[in-house]
């Protein structure tokens, strides 16, 4: 018992000697409190350790530590796994939309090229990339399916005429908006 209190006070010196010693290197007065803050919590940890010690507790705080420690490691594990799972989920999701809506543009009589699917959230966007022009009844009837079939709104919807979907995959993405701000259509000619 004896030893164990010298060695308590032998510790409190050392950190009066480096808390004396830090105080005189910091450059600026400002960052005096935090200092004084950190280490006014550093000296109650010491002093909270040293009775624990002394009462037989000190490692039964260090395995409640490294037990807590551990399941908040395991936490973190699960949670980064279910994170890593939806985001599979939804890729794979993202990829038979762009199939489905691809089928849905040969039953329209919509030559589409390429189809590019994104959900963030709870909001699904596409941008259909089309090798010609579609007339308005197939362009009302396509929004009528995206609507109905896929949830998907018509202002988060794009038809860009032109591009096959590997140039212009760069610089657009399926935001649902506008294009040039010229007409009402939801199209873009790649040029």
């Amino acid at each position: 018992m004896k030893a164990e209190i010298y060695q308590w006070i032998r510790t409190l010196a050392v950190f009066y000697i480096v808390f004396s010693m830090v105080l005189h290197l910091v450059p600026d007065l400002k960052y005096e409190r935090y200092i004084r803050l950190f280490m006014g919590l550093l000296l109650i940890y010491i002093l909270c350790a040293a009775m624990l010690t002394l009462f037989g507790r000190g490692q039964e705080m260090v395995e409640t530590f490294h037990s807590n420690y551990q399941k908040e490691l395991a936490g973190m594990e699960i949670k980064n796994m279910q994170n890593l799972q939806s985001l599979y989920i939804r890729d794979g999701f993202e990829e038979e939309l762009e199939k489905e809506i691809m089928e849905e543009c040969d039953r329209t009589g919509i030559k589409a090229g390429k189809v590019v699917v994104h959900i963030n959230s709870k909001k699904i966007t596409t941008v259909l990339y089309l090798k010609e022009e579609p007339d308005r009844e197939q362009e009302r009837r396509m929004y009528d399916v995206l609507a109905q079939n896929f949830g998907i709104q018509e202002k988060d919807c794009q038809f860009i005429v032109g591009n096959d979907g590997e140039t212009a995959m760069a610089g657009d993405s399926a935001s649902g908006t506008a294009f040039d701000g010229s007409g009402t259509s939801g199209f873009r000619n790649g040029q």
